[in-house]
């Protein structure tokens, strides 16, 4: 900032210098046994060490505190067998070890990395607690940038063993909608030094704060995996923010749909825009449609089912949402799939058909009650494309797989998969790795394995690990699959007897 500021910004000093002691990283202990994972190729859980029944009540904001009472401790365990689900296929499917499957799509997908400009946090953290909800201040924020760094190790180390044909960012790279923020995510992907310091006040703080500012070089995506991205609801500027900058640094601003797909140009990775074309740069629509393989018949739809800017304020801009245009536009696609004879998936930051029990964040993250398309509508026209066979998002910060079934026992391949993937920030800090394969009984399965960063012993990463272990204890979040936080499965889907026959072909031709 120049050197005559305001009130207003001397509060903002005033608070960040209270808070100083309450977020500053210190190094966390981990349990004997832990294991460095510098090659990681398996998929991995981690166990939370279940230090409550034995240590006291830790509030949320004292991080200190709660290192020294045991929490934030993690060991490794093997990793899990994918589990068959059968939820989708007909009630006399017999399931056979003699399907020999054949590899048809191979795919990573990263969620909700959060990438968080600590130098100027814009919302959240100044309410410490956030009334229970573990997002709004998260202790591991500050090392986002690390931690996706060790995710993409692990995408190069999968991809050396099995290569990977693309890749999804599946929205929420950035916290606040910032270009700071969002420039750090796409050099993380272009294996670009990483500064978290801008020229105006650089590395303001001393002691255990200075060195996860310090400069890194990003190991970067394998230039041979093309990754394509998706638009989270954190990703793009909410009405209730200023349209103006937030410091005298011209990076530290909030940005528009445009601004923030214009960025995806700037980049060293493939494809140029990441999926993004001029058209939409013009039009603000972030949606658009490609198919990862040739040879393969399978399309990839990515819908931008946020909330549209100008939709009123409900209780957030959390929620699922889809107006006409973008409505008819994914029909449009569908129906051209369907016609073309494609297997089709569509990759959205926000899933569909899926539970929301909690009574914190059901307001919040849930379809919204005022979106032009409601969300059975939405289903239930999905439903009507037999060669849909998976949704796959992120936004919750969860592992969860859901069936949505055919409404007519007769046609199962009516029915298709929702998969959702964690955050990386927020325990349990995984990625996937999908595997599509044809069965030589004319079935699909769908292969979805949790992956962890790869975490070197006293890392920055190895610290946000424990952190995000201490924040799922110390705020009791509800997580499927606990204590790991992971879920693998196995996922079986019929097809129709021509898209049988056709993908049944692709060995003869020696595709893949």
């Amino acid at each position: 900032m120049g050197n005559k500021r305001s009130k207003k910004s001397n509060r903002l000093l005033k608070q960040l210098k209270e808070m100083e002691h309450l977020i500053c990283p210190v190094a966390v202990p981990i349990n004997e046994g832990e294991i460095s994972f510098n090659f990681e190729k398996e998929t991995y859980t981690f166990f939370l060490d279940p230090v409550i029944a034995t240590s006291p009540q830790v509030d949320a904001t004292e991080i200190l505190r709660s290192a020294k009472e045991g929490y934030g401790g993690w060991i490794a365990a093997s990793h899990q067998e994918p589990e068959k689900r059968l939820d989708l296929m007909p009630a006399d499917y017999q399931i056979s070890d003699q399907r020999q499957p054949e590899q048809l799509l191979h795919f990573f997908a990263v969620t909700d990395i959060h990438i968080t400009d600590g130098e100027f946090p814009a919302h959240g953290i100044y309410s410490k607690y956030g009334g229970g909800i573990v997002s709004v201040y998260s202790e591991m924020m500050h090392y986002t940038t690390h931690v996706l760094d060790g995710a993409i190790h692990s995408v190069n180390a999968i991809h050396h063993q099995n290569p990977l044909d693309f890749g999804l960012s599946m929205g929420d790279n950035t916290n606040n909608a910032m270009y700071s923020e969002l420039r750090w995510s796409i050099d993380v992907f272009d294996g670009q030094e990483i500064n978290l310091d801008f020229g105006v006040n650089p590395n303001p703080r001393i002691g255990p704060r200075k060195n996860f500012y310090d400069e890194f070089m990003a190991v970067g995506l394998n230039q041979q995996i093309p990754w394509y991205q998706i638009i989270g609801n954190h990703d793009h500027i909410w009405p209730d923010k200023p349209q103006k900058a937030v410091s005298d640094d011209p990076n530290r601003r909030f940005l528009s749909r445009m601004e923030w797909m214009k960025e995806f140009f700037n980049t060293e990775t493939l494809p140029i825009g990441h999926g993004f074309k001029q058209d939409n740069l013009e039009t603000g629509f972030a949606c658009y449609s490609f198919e990862p393989k040739e040879g393969v018949p399978i399309k990839v739809i990515v819908l931008d089912n946020t909330q549209r800017d100008d939709e009123p304020n409900v209780q957030g801009y959390a929620h699922g949402s889809l107006d006409r245009s973008r409505f008819d536009w994914l029909v449009e696609e569908l129906e051209n799939g369907q016609q073309e004879g494609k297997l089709m998936m569509i990759a959205a930051h926000i899933p569909i058909g899926v539970e929301y029990q909690e009574p914190l964040t059901r307001p919040f993250m849930s379809w919204s009650s005022i979106s032009p398309v409601p969300e059975q509508e939405l289903i239930e026209k999905l439903q009507s494309y037999p060669n849909l066979i998976l949704w796959v998002a992120g936004h919750r910060h969860r592992n969860t797989i859901t069936p949505v079934i055919s409404p007519d026992p007769d046609q199962p391949e009516r029915g298709f998969w929702v998969v959702e993937t964690a955050s990386l920030r927020d325990f349990p800090q995984n990625f996937r790795v999908f595997e599509i394969l044809k069965n030589a009984d004319r079935t699909i399965s769908i292969i979805a394995k949790n992956i962890n960063p790869t975490i070197k012993e006293g890392s920055f990463a190895s610290i946000a690990r424990s952190y995000a272990v201490a924040a799922q204890q110390i705020f009791n979040g509800r997580t499927e699959h606990l204590p790991t936080g992971s879920y693998n499965g196995e996922l079986l889907l019929s097809l129709t007897k021509p898209m049988q026959e056709k993908i049944g072909k692709l060995a003869a031709m020696n595709i893949p």
